[in-house]
C-alpha cells in the first residue's frame, strides 16, 4: 500500500534530524482520498509523539511539561521539517521540532510565569560568578 510505503520512507531514512529521502518518482503525488487520508493519519499517530500525547503538552506553562515535550520530539522522524516550518511561520509559542518558541523565536528554555524564585536567582548568580572566575583564571 502506498501510504505504508510513504510512512516507511519517513521513518527509516536517517531518523530524527535527517533529511527525508526524495522519491525516485518526480511526478506530483495524487491528492489523498478521504479513506487514504484517514489511514495516513492513523499510521502517523503511531510514530509521531505529538499525535499520541495530550496536545496541551506542547503549549504548556509549566517548565517541566515543556521539557517533557522537547524530549518526546527528540526521536520524531518529522522533527526537522516541523522545526523548519515553525521557523518559517514564526510560531508565536509552543514546542515545535523539539525547540521552544516564544514570540516567534527559538529560546533555550521557557521560564515559568511570574517573578523567578530567590533560589533560582541565587543559582544563576552563582553560575555567573563561577564563569567569571574561570574566565579570570584563564
Amino acid at each position: 500500500m502506498r501510504l505504508t510505503t510513504l510512512l516507511d520512507t519517513l521513518t527509516t531514512d536517517g531518523g530524527a534530524g535527517q533529511r527525508l529521502a526524495r522519491s525516485a518518482n518526480p511526478r506530483p503525488a495524487a491528492p489523498l482520498t478521504p479513506t487514504d487520508a484517514a489511514e495516513f493519519d492513523r499510521l502517523l499517530a503511531g510514530v509521531i509523539p505529538c499525535r499520541n500525547e495530550d496536545p496541551e503538552l506542547w503549549f504548556a506553562e509549566r517548565t517541566a511539561d515543556v521539557e517533557r515535550a522537547k524530549a518526546l520530539c527528540a526521536d520524531c522522524p518529522l522533527r526537522a521539517g516541523c522545526l523548519a516550518g515553525a521557523v518559517e511561520r514564526a510560531e508565536p509559542w509552543g514546542v515545535w521540532g523539539g525547540e521552544v518558541f516564544v514570540d516567534g523565536a527559538v529560546v533555550a528554555r521557557k521560564r515559568g510565569r511570574g517573578r523567578p524564585s530567590k533560589a533560582e536567582q541565587l543559582a544563576r548568580q552563582r553560575e555567573r560568578d563561577e564563569q567569571h572566575e574561570e574566565e579570570s583564571a584563564a
